[in-house]
């Protein structure tokens, strides 16, 4: 993964290395409305499993055929996430700025078995253990968040293709979880409710920390795009990421676009704008 960062990180310099001669100054608005959507792809997720899950592989033996017709939760279980937002940011420097908004995130992860279908514990008393067949299990997380950030770029000047780098902070606050439980017999889904209770949810907070780079990629007088490509380098709530996945060591690479409209040209900062 990070000689993957170095070598994107080089073709972004040399997309916005190029300099010409003609340089005027302008006058920019220093407010811009930011408009996000962005993803975040997982590497090393691992499962993290429900202790109603029966692990023990003698009791899936099938002694009349002599396989096993049902599997196990393994690690590396399916996860994805992805986002959008509004982002106001505000130039401070002609070399950095701020932004903070609000950011719509949706996550799902799966519990799936690698056969037909893995035990659920149900119920279990003294004497008697009560079992469902399970196919897959699927959660879909949604949260409210803030994000936080701050861009600084190497060069003063405003060229078409500027490029920066970012640190910045996501905090993220549930507001709905659902779970979706496929059965090997559709008779059990009369489980539903009682499975999704002892699934129970993720934590009301999951948050961040990130760092990355990007391209400005137009006249900062005017609407213009941004793509960033950012590294996710600590996660609060220790590592998990839903109720079925947590990271251990590594947590992976996040890309976002933005388009941003500049706002109240009336509160300008000066700039030497490259007209290349």
């Amino acid at each position: 993964m990070k000689k993957a960062a170095l070598i994107l990180f080089g073709v972004f310099l040399s997309l916005s290395s190029s300099v010409s001669a003609q340089e005027e100054t302008f006058l920019i608005p220093r407010l811009k409305l930011g408009i996000e959507a962005g993803t975040t792809a997982i590497f090393n997720a691992a499962t993290n499993k429900p202790i109603n899950i029966r692990e023990n592989q003698s009791y899936y033996y099938n002694y009349y055929d002599n396989d096993y017709y049902s599997g196990f939760v393994a690690d590396g279980q399916g996860y994805n996430l992805f986002y959008f937002g509004l982002k106001p940011e505000y130039t401070v420097t002609k070399r950095m700025a701020v932004a903070a908004g609000v950011r719509f995130t949706f996550n799902n992860s799966t519990l799936n078995s690698d056969r037909n279908y893995f035990l659920w514990k149900t119920a279990e008393d003294g004497l008697n253990t009560d079992y469902v067949r399970i196919r897959d299990i699927s959660q879909r997380n949604i949260f409210v968040g803030v994000p936080l950030e701050i861009k600084l770029f190497p060069r003063e000047i405003d060229y078409f293709v500027r490029h920066y780098f970012i640190v910045g902070t996501a905090l993220n606050f549930l507001v709905s979880s659902k779970n979706d439980i496929s059965y090997q017999n559709s008779r059990m889904e009369k489980y539903n409710s009682l499975i999704s209770e002892q699934i129970g949810k993720p934590n009301n907070f999951q948050g961040y920390l990130y760092a990355g780079f990007g391209l400005k990629i137009g006249r900062t007088n005017h609407p213009f795009g941004n793509i960033e490509f950012q590294f996710p380098i600590y996660v609060f709530d220790n590592k998990r990421l839903s109720s079925f996945a947590r990271t251990d060591n590594s947590f992976g690479i996040g890309v976002q676009t933005t388009l941003q409209i500049p706002l109240f040209k009336n509160h300008k900062l000066e700039y030497t704008v490259n007209n290349d």
